[in-house]
C-alpha cells in the first residue's frame, strides 16, 4: 500500500497549466528523488501532498496517521530562541511524556492502593512511549545532527537572530530530522551544505527507516541516495526506477524508442493518407481506399497523429576558442595565507599549465573564494606568490553576483562586456540565456538568483577569455542547466580554474583538484591542502582515497587493540578543546568501553523504572524516594556519557 498517492491530478495557477492527469504512488521506505526543469511544478507536488493547495480535478491520498517532515528551500526563525532550543521546538509531545513522567514519579512516594497502582500503569505506559519516540536518546541525537551539519557546541546557545542566513538554512534542515517522522519531503537539502555535510546528510538519509522525497539538483546525491527518479516533465510525472545514473540512460533508450515509433507511426499515416488519395476516386479500387479511411480514422482517433514531445527550454551556448599562447595558466609558489591565528594556506605550491582543469572543493570557510580573489588581485597582503599567466584574458564569475550593477538593465549590463554589439546582436546572445522580450529591459537587482546567474554566464560568453575563474557556477541551475554548462566547459580550450561543491560537476569538468582545509582523513583541518592529479573523475578519485586512509587506519587501530575493531577513527591534528573535569574522569576508558557503559545504562534504567510497580517498594515511602533518587542520578550518569562518546570521536 502506498502512504502517497496522487491520482490523475489536475492544477492551474490562474491561466498557467502546471499539472495534467499526474498520477504518481509514493511507498513506505523508499528513497525518490525528484528532478525536473526550474518552474516545472516539482515544489507544488509537495504543497499537494502536505494540503497546502488543492487539486483542481483529480485526488491526493496521504494514509491516515502518516508523520511527515518538511524542508521548504527558506527555513524561517523569529531569533527569539538559540540553536538547541529550535532544535527541540518540534518535540513538545515528547517533553509533554516526560514531563508527565516527572510529576507522576514525584507523587509515587505519597500514592497507595487504587491511586498508585492507576498512577504505575500510566507511568508504565508514558515511559513506553517515551523510549520508543526516542527520548532517551534525543539529546545525543541532537548533537549528532548538529555537529554533521557543521555546527560546533560553541552554536549550541547562539540565539537564531545571530546565525548566517546558510546557517539558517542548515539548522532547518537540522530541525526536520531530528523530528519523529515516517516521510521526509526535502526540497533542495543541499543547499549551503559544504561537501562534508552533504556526505553526512547522504549517509542519514541511506540509513532513515522512512520513506524520503528529495527535490534536488545534487546529482551525486541522487546516485548515491535514491532507488527512485521521479521526473516531472511537461506537466506529467514519470517514475523511473534506480538512481539518477540508471534514470539518465533508461530515459535516452526510451528517448530513441520513441524517435523509433514516431517514424513508424509517421511513415504509416502518410503511405495510407497517399494510398487514399491516388485510389479513393479509382475505379475497382474505391472500396479498399474507403476502408483504409475508416481504419486510419479510427486510429488517429484512438492514438492521435504522431507526434514527438517537446523538450522543455532551456539554455545553449558555447565559448569561444582561446588563442593564448601562454604555457602557465597560474603560478602558485610557497603561498601563505593567515587571518590572524586563522591559516588558511601555508607553504602551496603548484604549476596550472595550459589545458588542465582545477577544481577546488573543501569545507566552507577555509579559503576557497579567498585563493581566487587573491590569484585575481582582488586580496592582497599575503606572502610568497599567486599570479596569472600575464597575457591572459580572464572571465571572472562571482558566487555572490557582485560584479553585476544592480541598478543597470538586463541588456546594459550584457551589452557593457561589448558596446561595439548592436542591440540586436546582444539580445540575441541573451535569448540563449532565456532573456527574451522584455525580460532585457528587467533591473538586475530583481533578478532571481538564477537569472543573475544566467547573466553573469552570458557576460562571460560575450568576454571571450583565455582562461576562466569560477566561483560556484553551478549555483541555482537546475541540472540541465548544469549539463549545458558542463558541456560548454569541456569544449573549451583555454584554462579552467573553478571552485565548487557539486561533485558530480567536478567529475565531470575537471582533471586536477585542489582540496583545502581537510587533512588526509578528509577532517576539517585549517590550512591543510592536497591536490590530485586524475584524467578523469577527479572527485571520485580523492573520495577513494579518504575512504582507503581511513580504512587503514581502522584496521591499524583494530590490530592495535588485540582485535577488537574501533568504532571510528580520529584525527590527531588541531587542538583539543578544553574539557570538565566530570569528561577527563572518563579518559581512561576507550570509545568501545563508553558504548558499551551508555548501552548498560539505556537498559537499566527500564529496568529500575519497573521496580515502582514492586509492592515492598510502592508501599515504602523512603524505597520510593531512594529508588526515583537513584534513577535521576543513572539519567545523569548517561546524559554525560553522552558528552563523553561525543568528545571522544572529537
Amino acid at each position: 500500500m502506498p502512504v502517497i498517492s496522487l491520482i490523475d491530478v489536475h492544477k492551474c495557477f490562474g491561466s498557467e497549466i502546471v499539472f495534467e492527469g499526474v498520477s504518481a504512488r509514493f511507498f513506505a521506505g523508499e528513497k525518490v528523488g525528484l528532478v525536473g526543469n526550474n518552474g516545472s511544478g516539482k515544489t507544488t507536488i509537495f504543497r499537494l501532498i502536505l494540503g497546502e493547495i488543492d487539486a483542481d480535478v483529480g485526488e491526493v491520498r496521504v494514509r491516515k496517521g502518516l508523520r511527515i517532515g518538511y524542508l521548504a528551500q527558506e527555513a524561517v526563525f523569529d531569533g527569539t530562541r538559540t540553536v538547541v532550543e529550535e532544535m527541540h521546538a518540534g518535540l513538545e509531545d515528547l517533553f509533554a511524556i516526560q514531563e508527565r513522567m516527572e510529576d507522576i514519579s514525584k507523587r509515587l512516594g505519597v500514592l497507595s492502593g487504587d491511586a498508585l497502582e492507576g498512577a504505575m500503569k500510566e507511568y508504565d505506559r508514558l515511559s513506553h512511549a517515551f523510549e520508543i519516540s526516542g527520548g532517551f536518546t534525543y539529546e545525543a541525537k541532537t548533537k549528532s545532527i548538529l555537529a554533521g551539519l557543521g555546527f560546533g557546541e560553541e552554536h549550541f546557545d547562539l540565539k537564531t537572530s545571530a546565525l548566517s542566513g546558510g546557517q539558517l538554512s542548515r539548522l532547518g534542515l537540522g530541525q526536520v530530522l531530528l523530528a519523529d517522522t515516517d516521510v521526509l519531503l526535502l526540497d533542495e537539502p543541499t543547499n549551503h551544505l559544504d561537501l562534508q555535510a552533504v556526505e553526512w546528510l547522504e549517509g542519514f538519509l541511506r540509513n532513515y527507516d522512512g520513506a524520503v522525497i528529495a527535490i534536488s539538483h545534487d546529482r551525486y546525491l541522487l546516485d548515491s541516495v535514491a532507488g527512485k527518479i521521479a521526473e516531472v516533465e511537461n506537466g506529467k510525472v514519470t517514475v523511473w526506477k534506480g538512481n539518477y545514473s540508471e534514470y539518465v540512460k533508461n530515459k535516452e533508450v526510451a528517448r530513441i524508442e520513441a524517435e523509433r515509433n514516431y517514424r513508424k507511426q509517421k511513415e504509416y499515416v502518410e503511405r495510407t493518407e497517399d494510398f487514399i488519395k491516388r485510389n479513393i476516386n479509382l475505379k475497382g479500387m474505391q472500396g479498399a481506399a474507403r476502408g483504409r479511411r475508416k481504419h486510419l480514422e479510427r486510429k488517429l482517433k484512438e492514438e492521435g497523429r504522431p507526434e514527438l514531445q517537446g523538450q522543455a527550454r532551456n539554455i545553449s551556448f558555447s565559448f569561444a576558442e582561446s588563442d593564448s599562447r601562454s604555457d602557465i595558466v597560474l603560478r602558485c609558489e610557497k603561498l601563505e595565507k593567515s587571518y590572524g591565528d586563522l591559516v588558511l594556506f601555508k607553504d602551496l605550491t603548484f604549476d596550472l599549465l595550459c589545458g588542465e582543469r582545477l577544481g577546488i572543493t573543501g569545507p566552507n570557510g577555509t579559503g576557497k573564494s579567498t585563493f581566487l580573489k587573491m590569484a585575481l588581485g582582488i586580496i592582497g597582503d599575503f606572502g610568497g606568490i599567486i599570479r596569472l599567466g600575464s597575457s591572459l584574458k580572464v572571465g571572472y564569475l562571482d558566487q555572490h553576483g557582485e560584479e553585476l550593477d544592480v541598478d543597470k538593465c538586463v541588456l546594459d549590463e550584457a551589452r557593457s562586456v561589448c558596446p561595439e554589439l548592436s542591440e540586436e546582436a546582444i539580445r540575441g546572445r541573451l535569448g540563449a540565456f532565456l532573456f527574451s522580450g522584455d525580460d532585457v529591459f528587467k533591473r538586475v537587482g530583481d533578478l532571481s538568483g538564477g537569472q543573475q546567474n544566467r547573466l553573469m554566464l552570458c557576460k562571460l560568453v560575450l568576454a571571450e577569455p583565455d582562461v576562466l575563474v569560477l566561483d560556484e557556477p553551478t549555483n541555482h541551475l537546475d541540472i540541465a542547466g548544469k549539463e549545458v554548462l558542463e558541456s560548454a566547459l569541456k569544449g573549451f580550450n583555454g584554462g579552467i580554474i573553478v571552485v565548487s561543491h557539486d561533485r558530480f560537476f567536478l567529475d565531470r569538468v575537471v582533471n586536477k583538484l585542489l582540496v583545502v582545509g581537510v587533512n588526509s582523513l578528509g577532517k576539517r583541518v585549517f590550512g591543510e591542502c592536497e591536490m590530485v592529479d586524475a584524467e578523469e573523475k577527479a572527485y571520485s578519485r580523492y573520495h577513494e582515497m579518504v575512504v582507503e586512509r581511513n580504512t587503514a587506519v581502522e584496521d591499524a587501530c583494530f590490530k592495535k587493540s588485540g582485535g577488537r575493531k574501533a568504532k571510528r577513527s580520529r584525527s590527531a591534528a588541531g587542538a583539543k578543546k578544553e574539557v570538565s573535569s566530570e569528561i577527563r574522569q572518563y579518559n581512561k576508558y576507550s570509545i568501545d568501553q563508553i558504548e558499551d557503559m551508555i548501552m548498560e545504562l539505556e537498559d537499566a534504567i527500564p529496568a529500575m523504572e519497573a521496580g515502582f510497580a514492586d509492592e515492598n517498594v510502592y508501599k515504602d515511602h523512603e524505597k520510593m524516594a531512594e529508588l526515583h533518587e537513584k534513577i535521576n542520578a543513572e539519567k545523569k550518569r548517561l546524559e554525560l556519557l553522552y558528552e563523553v562518546y561525543e568528545h571522544k570521536h572529537g
